[in-house]
């Protein structure tokens, strides 16, 4: 079936050509079938609507797929626009007062947006989209696995893809979440939900590899030592990065046909301007030098929506299908530098700087070669979903620090929040968790 006025959207190195329209009808349908705390308010009688059994069947199988990714690249704007709010890149710039808890660090686990919010039109949702992203990634498994090769041709490739998105759900909700639950079990800590992730990209690993797809299983690796690195398995997560060949990348694509398709960076701060990028990438050097990995383009002849602040706009994303890296060579480089330090590291540093074109960097002292490691993460995946991680498991100091003003006009003071509690509407929900 062909879809009149849209352009199909490219394969995306898995081999299933993406269809927004298809994509965008199951993960719908998979919305409302993650949900089950809401069953009761949905029984209504609907002889009309879509009932998923009739889409989940063989025929079918590379549409659900093409569920899987679209409901994540969904998920994982929205993450990085909310988690760029939080961990310094971006700085709210709205005269809506929702928003301004994300910006000053003092979001809790009742009524916050990330917490309840969707993934589209910049909604800010966190938990919901890529909860829901993650059921319908082990729902399409599940799927795969009750039906068989003659039934669904290159099966094995759509389990790998499959997995491999599960995988990078979870890494995000072990990275930004403080905690989380998955289909209404027991709550879970960030290295529960990281080592669900190990799982999930494992197999991902094994299948792609029988199934001849080296960019999935490249994908798979780099986020297997991502989830391995947070997790303190540093010789792992190494062995995995040095298996990713230079040059490679895959990018979560998105499109302008419709909002829930959109690159909400862009909408959020090029076409609204509610956000601004923060003060500590307005001006990023090494050495003296600007690093134009970071380029930042300022409009000195106006001030952002809350006519209060400066208006800076992020030069990466430039329009509403612009892709986002999901996982590169570069990632897996870095992970490689700070595993094994010393020489290793301060030669992959200056890869990046030759790249970049900025001086070389030179030292041998530990602690030094650390930071530089962490600077160049801050520097090379700005606006890529790393940096808030980064803040938690490197330990960085906040600025602004806990306890200085927020905005005059908005009022308040910056707190320490770095992680997103487990939303009350799971833990009252959820037989399984105990009231706080």
């Amino acid at each position: 079936m062909k879809n009149p006025g849209r352009r199909p959207r490219a394969a995306n190195h898995s081999g299933v050509a993406l269809r927004p329209r298809y994509a965008l009808l199951v993960a719908a349908i998979a919305s409302i079938a993650a949900c089950s705390s809401f069953d009761k308010i949905l029984s209504v009688d609907a002889p009309s609507r879509v009932i998923p059994a009739d889409l989940e069947k063989p025929a079918n199988a590379d549409i659900i797929v093409n569920g899987v990714v679209a409901d994540f690249e969904c998920a994982f704007g929205s993450y990085i626009l909310v988690g760029g709010m939080v961990g310094e890149e971006l700085h709210d710039a709205s005269l809506l007062s929702q928003w301004w808890p994300l910006d000053k660090r003092t979001f809790g686990p009742s009524g916050s947006i990330y917490a309840t919010a969707g993934c589209s039109g910049g909604s800010g949702g966190v938990y919901v989209p890529l909860s829901t992203a993650r059921w319908q990634a082990e729902n399409a498994l599940a799927l795969l696995d009750g039906w068989t090769d003659d039934e669904v041709p290159g099966r094995a490739g759509l389990i790998a893809t499959a997995a491999a998105f599960a995988g990078y759900s979870y890494v995000l909700l072990a990275e930004g979440m403080c905690s989380a639950a998955v289909d209404g079990g027991p709550e879970l800590s960030r290295n529960d939900l990281a080592q669900l992730a190990d799982d999930r990209f494992t197999r991902a690993i094994t299948t792609a590899q029988t199934a001849g797809l080296d960019s999935v299983y490249h994908l798979a690796l780099v986020g297997r030592a991502r989830a391995r690195l947070d997790m303190g398995k540093k010789t792992e997560a190494a062995a995995d990065a040095a298996l990713v060949p230079d040059g490679f990348v895959w990018y979560a694509t998105f499109g302008s046909d419709d909002p829930i398709r959109e690159n909400q960076v862009f909408v959020r701060n090029r076409r609204s301007q509610v956000v601004t990028v923060d003060t500590f990438y307005r001006a990023l050097a090494f050495d003296g030098t600007p690093d134009r990995r970071v380029t930042i383009e300022y409009d000195a002849s106006r001030k952002a929506a809350d006519g209060e602040l400066p208006l800076y706009y992020e030069s990466k994303y430039l329009a509403a299908d612009s892709p986002i890296p999901l996982a590169r060579a570069a990632e897996a480089r870095l992970i490689t530098a700070e595993v094994e330090g010393g020489a290793t590291a301060v030669g992959i540093i200056n890869d990046l700087h030759d790249a970049a074109g900025l001086p070389r960097f030179s030292s041998s002292d530990p602690a030094e070669i650390l930071a530089q490691i962490i600077y160049e993460r801050r520097a090379e995946f700005f606006l890529e979903s790393h940096h808030l991680g980064d803040l938690v498991r490197y330990q960085l100091p906040l600025r602004p620090a806990a306890g200085e003003p927020f905005q005059a006009q908005k009022g308040g003071v910056y707190g320490s929040q770095l992680c997103f509690p487990l939303p009350d509407v799971e833990r009252l929900n959820n037989p399984n968790i105990p009231d706080a």
